[in-house]
Parts: structure tokens; C-alpha cells; sequence
């Protein structure tokens, strides 16, 4: 059965290269406050002491990491490595999958661990978290108090990150994208000042994070909007496994709800080669926030397909992600592993493009036994995005109309195979892309690989004013290793 999803990313920022291995402890130990700690990778408890990244694929390089206790500590490392050349990215979740992460070379990690507060205002509807919080830290306290915030479903991503880049998830269709709920943030900027961005202070730069946001600064801490829990928080979470010989008629099945998705619904597929049993196998995952009663007729064109196994359970908030696929999504919070990932939105599904490259990756597998990848397809409902404004985020101009979101999660041991494994991926990308409904590429910013250029990640229509913001804010381009964007 199929054990591992991906759901992407964490705040990431930089300066550049060093040739020299400059030492870290004097640099920046006696300007830190007495509770910020300096890691080496000597050290013996390093791998447990600091965040590890999700993938190691083309991973950033460090002669170290920093865990800063205040802002004030975060305020004297920015400004300590932008004047000593040192290259640095700050960490959350520590699930940045973007190639361009390559770059950073003999660089310092920004361990925002410390950063952990959660802070719950029931009556005003908001919520303020700290810069390193994770979707799992938040879902229990949200439920305990009755509300809800969209989440993404790997429960180990850091909100704060997967919030810069969009954010998508089953709540989606009912509250917008993760971004559309962010309401301030407290920023360390390039130059190391503290600022704070909203609609009414910064709100050139508060425009700008919300979708770019690894390019501007370091969040230390983020308010949300929050909303009383859909159906008292309890959710119908359904399962259906099927054959590699049902795909096409799963795919006939996803189509149909192209323009009839509920908001409240939400589908996920997961298909991959067995290299133990030799065959496909395909797992479908529905999540409806509402009664059973009401949940279960959406579904019954996938029980007539009758599955080889089939779950379907009403569950509190806190224990959906955990009742998903079968509970087959344990190593989306494994770090270390190599997995090399690419993406794709689509407005539309083209059954026939699906079913060809259903058949094409079981080929591919079955040549490659090193390979044990994933294709992963999220079908979120649109409505509540779309009806969002456009222009009023950076968030590609347009990408709120993505129906589907493609994941591509290719695992596998043997880094030789990198070559033909992106050589696979480009041409499937490519498939998929001539049969998506839009006219050029689109793609959800924390399921992109990093080959696609900044057009893609930010649109052509939005990427002219984050130029130019860019220009402002981080003219020496200190916070550029994550989706770079350039300069004006």
C-alpha cells in the first residue's frame, strides 16, 4: 500500500557563498542572548538537536545551525551573516523540497524552534502563532475552542511556511487558501529592522508576503482570522482502495466533479507501483466536513466501483489526518528521505492524459526497482479562493481557479537515477500541462520543483510589482534561495 504524501513547504531565506569556513560560535555567540544555542554538525545529537529538512534532494549545505531565543537574536544573526557573507535559510517544518535550495552552500540554518507560542482569542476570532508552529500544534487547541483554520494534511509542515506560498487543504473550499485568513505578521527584514505588515501598515510588503513571502523576511509570529468549527468539528473521512485496472474509471469519476465539487468536499488520489506485489495500486481519499448522511451520496460512484477495500468513518478534527488513506501518510513527517519532487495545476481533467501517464509511471517503475514514487492528485473546490480578489495577494494571478494540484513525489535511493527520473518528470509535466485548461503553466508555489522560473511561481501579472518590491525591501538579495524573485 502506498505510505508516504507530501504536502510542501517552510520559510526559507539567504545570503551568498562563502569560499572560507568561517566560525560560527565567534561570529555569533557573544552577540545572542543566553537562551540562543550554536550547533555544529560535529556535534553527536546534531540530527536530533536541530530540524532536519523533509528531502534531502539537492538540500542546502550548513556549517551549522543557530536556535534564536528572541527577535533580537534573529535581528543580530540577519545583519551578523549579511555583513560576514554567510549564506542562511530560516526553518520551520523543515519541508522545503525546491531545488533551488541548492544554492545555499556552507550556509547557517535559522532553527525557528524556539518560536513555538500558539495564542487563541475565541471571541475575536484570531489566532497568533509563532514562527515555527506546525499544523499539528494548532489543530487541538483550534478544536478544544471551537474553531477551525484551514490546514494542509501533512500534519508536520509549519504553518507559517505553507501560509507564504499559498497553502491548500481540505478547508480550502469553505475559507479560502491558508494566506487568505493571515490577517499581520511580525517580520525581521533584510536589513535586520522588526516590522509588523497588514492591510494597514506595510500593506505594500503585506501584499507581497502573501505568496512570496521567503523573499522578504523571517516571520516571527502570524495572526490568523479563525472560524467556528464546520459541523462541530466532527468530519466524514472515507477511503476506497482500488486496483491499478480502476484508474481510468477513478479518473472518469474525478472529472465529473470538475464543476460540481462542494465546498465542503475535498478528493485526494495516491497512485503507485507495488515493488513487493509488482502491481498499481490507487487509494482514494474523500474528506467531507459535514454529517455522514449528507457526506455519502457524493460518493457513490466510487462504492459502485466496489474497492478492494473500503473505510469510511466520522472523525473529531484532530484525528482526520491520521485516518486518511488508510493512515498511509506516516513518512510525510520522516526527514532525510530523497524524494525529488515536481507539480502541476490544472483546471480541468483530461481523463485520457491521466490514464496514459497512469500506465506510463507503471512502466517506469517497473524498470526502475529502486523507484517506489507516488503520484498524488489534491481536488480541492475552488469556490471560496476564487472569489478572493485576484490582485489583493501575490499569490499567482489566476492559480486560485487550479482545480487539481499534481503532486509528483518520485522516491528512490540511487541518486544515479536523478537523470531519468527528471527526464520522466519533464514529459509528464508537459503532458499533463497541454491538457490542464490553461493557457500556460500554473502551479501551486509550494508544490513547484524549481525549474519553472519566476513567471510561473508568481505569475506574469504579479511578478513586475514583487520585482520591484524586491528591489526595496532586499536590494542586495539577502532572502533569495527560495523561489528567487529578481530584482526590477
Amino acid at each position: 500500500m502506498l505510505r508516504s504524501i507530501l504536502l510542501l513547504p517552510l520559510i526559507g531565506l539567504v545570503t551568498r557563498s562563502v569560499a572560507a569556513t568561517p566560525n560560527i560560535s565567534a561570529i555569533f555567540g557573544p552577540s545572542l542572548s543566553s537562551g540562543a544555542q550554536i550547533f555544529l554538525p560535529s556535534q553527536a545529537n546534531y540530527t536530533e538537536d536541530v530540524t532536519q529538512r523533509w528531502t534531502t534532494y539537492d538540500a542546502p549545505t550548513y556549517i551549522g545551525a543557530i536556535k534564536p531565543a528572541t527577535v533580537d537574536d534573529i535581528q543580530t544573526i540577519v545583519t551578523l551573516a549579511a555583513s560576514n557573507e554567510i549564506p542562511f535559510l530560516a526553518t520551520g517544518g523543515g519541508h522545503g523540497a525546491t531545488i533551488t535550495y541548492v544554492n545555499c552552500t556552507n550556509g547557517i540554518e535559522i532553527d525557528l524552534s524556539n518560536f513555538d507560542t500558539i495564542s487563541i482569542n475565541a471571541t475575536a476570532n484570531t489566532m497568533t502563532v509563532g514562527g515555527s508552529v506546525r499544523f499539528e500544534d494548532i489543530i487541538p487547541p483550534l478544536y478544544d475552542a471551537g474553531k477551525e483554520l484551514p490546514t494542509g494534511t501533512a500534519p508536520c509542515v509549519g504553518l507559517v511556511g505553507a501560509t507564504l506560498g499559498g497553502g491548500i487543504g481540505n478547508l480550502q473550499g469553505l475559507h479560502g487558501l491558508i494566506l487568505d485568513s493571515l490577517l499581520s505578521v511580525e517580520l525581521v527584514t533584510p536589513s535586520g529592522d522588526v516590522v509588523t505588515a497588514s492591510t494597514t501598515e506595510n500593506a505594500d510588503l503585506f501584499w507581497a508576503i502573501r505568496g512570496a513571502g521567503a523573499n522578504f523576511g523571517i516571520v516571527t509570529s502570524a495572526t490568523y482570522q479563525i472560524y467556528e468549527a464546520t459541523n462541530g468539528g466532527e468530519v466524514m473521512s472515507a477511503n476506497f482502495l482500488f486496483p491499478g485496472s480502476a484508474n481510468r474509471s477513478v479518473w472518469e469519476i474525478f472529472e465529473s466533479f470538475d464543476d460540481t465539487l462542494p465546498a465542503a468536499l475535498s478528493l485526494t488520489a495516491y497512485a503507485g507501483f507495488n515493488q513487493t506485489t509488482q502491481e498499481m495500486e490507487l487509494i482514494v481519499s474523500a474528506v467531507y466536513y459535514g454529517p455522514k448522511e449528507e457526506g455519502v451520496p457524493y460518493l457513490a460512484s466510487f462504492t459502485a466501483l466496489n474497492a478492494t477495500e473500503t473505510d469510511l468513518v466520522m472523525v473529531a478534527w484532530p484525528d482526520l489526518i491520521d485516518s486518511m488513506a488508510f493512515g498511509a501518510d506516516a513518512s510525510a513527517c520522516t526527514t532525510g528521505s530523497y524524494l525529488n519532487v515536481w507539480g502541476l495545476g490544472l483546471a480541468e481533467t483530461n481523463v485520457d492524459t491521466y490514464t496514459t501517464f497512469f500506465t506510463e509511471l507503471e512502466a517506469f517503475a517497473q524498470a526502475h526497482p529502486d523507484y517506489t514514487g507516488i503520484f498524488v492528485v489534491d481536488r480541492y473546490s475552488s469556490e471560496a479562493a476564487a472569489a478572493v480578489p485576484a490582485n489583493s495577494t501575490s499569490y499567482g494571478y489566476g492559480y486560485r481557479k487550479i482545480n487539481s494540484h499534481l503532486l509528483f513525489e518520485n522516491s528512490y535511493t540511487n541518486p544515479s537515477l536523478d537523470g531519468v527520473v527528471n527526464a520522466f518528470m519533464r514529459k509528464s509535466r508537459a503532458q499533463f500541462q497541454r491538457t490542464s485548461g490553461f493557457s500556460e503553466m500554473e502551479i501551486y508555489l509550494n508544490y513547484a520543483h524549481g525549474d519553472e522560473g519566476p513567471e510561473v511561481w508568481y505569475s506574469p501579472q504579479h511578478l513586475p510589482p514583487l520585482s520591484q518590491l524586491k528591489s526595496q525591501w532586499d536590494p542586495d538579495q539577502l532572502f533569495s534561495f527560495n523561489y528567487p524573485v529578481p530584482l526590477a
